[in-house]
């Protein structure tokens, strides 16, 4: 990002960016949803467990994750969900979203938030699923628009009780 400008301006377009992007995953505009990250991007949600040592709860690079995506594997992901092949999905799910930014880094060529996320899911009428924690993304600039480059997810749940997992923090 040439002549970057000072976090306290960026801030205000990166809720917007989410504010946007929480309305798309409500909706379930998994393609459109798409839009928001660069054309090389990685969205990863490593596996957590319980340990002694902090540093070693979440898993590292390479090791077992929820998802651990890139544009070509998440498009077949997004694009079985916007089909009618998807079962898991029949009928929707209905999903809330909420996204605190807890503070924004700006260097030369990129932006990083990191952010608390809260997701409720709810489908049928008993199947609710809570997920939570922290959500650190790193934006690039692209063709004058910020994208995502890099979405980590790090649930505070050792173990997640949902039967499938179709949200996306």
């Amino acid at each position: 990002m040439s002549n970057a400008p000072s976090p306290e301006v960026l801030w205000p377009a990166v809720e917007s960016i989410y504010r946007h992007e929480i309305r798309m995953l409500q909706r379930g505009d998994y393609l459109d949803w798409l839009s928001f990250f660069a054309p090389e991007f990685r969205y990863r949600m490593p596996v957590v467990r319980s340990t002694d040592a902090r540093a070693d709860m979440v898993a590292a690079q390479g090791e077992l994750g929820y998802y651990d995506e890139n544009r070509d594997t998440m498009e077949l992901r997004v694009g079985k969900l916007a089909s009618s092949n998807a079962w898991s999905e029949v009928p929707p799910s209905r999903l809330r979203y909420f996204v605190q930014i807890l503070d924004l880094t700006v260097d030369n060529s990129e932006v990083v938030a990191v952010s608390n996320v809260l997701a409720f899911r709810a489908r049928n009428e008993s199947q609710e699923n809570r997920y939570y924690g922290e959500r650190t993304d790193r934006f690039i600039e692209v063709n004058g628009q910020l994208k995502i480059a890099d979405r980590t997810v790090v649930l505070d749940q050792v173990r997640l009780a949902a039967e499938n997992l179709n949200v996306f923090l």
